[in-house]
């Protein structure tokens, strides 16, 4: 996991560690080899349109998925890693957001399911990698405080 290196990125994106209570949500994505992650659980989020903010693009990638905003959305880190998907470097906008107060609301309008996993519970999924080492980071790091 490399943050904010000196090659430019092909596309940015920015994904969501979405908090229910103590659990993480992930969503399993659409399998299609159209799609990046295909048939994978991962975070949900997307591509950051011309002319965005990151915090803009994950708040309208949160609702366009979900049909839900949070309250809060904290941006965690920048992280800049290949993705052979994308044929190039991809720099990832990484926030959190607590859903408890929405969550009853939400309704999934992309991938084939949402579902909400204790840390423990995401070690038998198949994760992307580079979700994976965030979610282990982020996951760290909250132990520490």
């Amino acid at each position: 996991m490399v943050h904010c290196g000196l090659n430019k990125p092909v596309v940015e994106t920015a994904h969501a560690i979405l908090k229910l209570g103590d659990n993480y949500v992930l969503q399993l994505r659409d399998d299609s080899p159209l799609v990046a992650s295909a048939g994978q659980w991962s975070l949900f989020g997307g591509k950051i349109d011309k002319g965005e903010t990151p915090q803009d693009a994950m708040q309208r990638e949160i609702f366009e998925e979900l049909s839900i905003k949070p309250d809060t959305l904290k941006l965690l880190w920048p992280v800049d890693y290949h993705y052979e998907f994308a044929k190039g470097m991809v720099r990832t906008w990484f926030f959190e957001a607590q859903v408890d107060s929405v969550w009853e609301k939400h309704k999934l309008n992309e991938g084939r399911a949402a579902k909400a996993y204790t840390f423990e519970g995401l070690s038998g999924l198949d994760i992307p990698d580079i979700i994976r080492k965030v979610l282990n980071r982020y996951h760290a790091e909250r132990e520490l405080q």
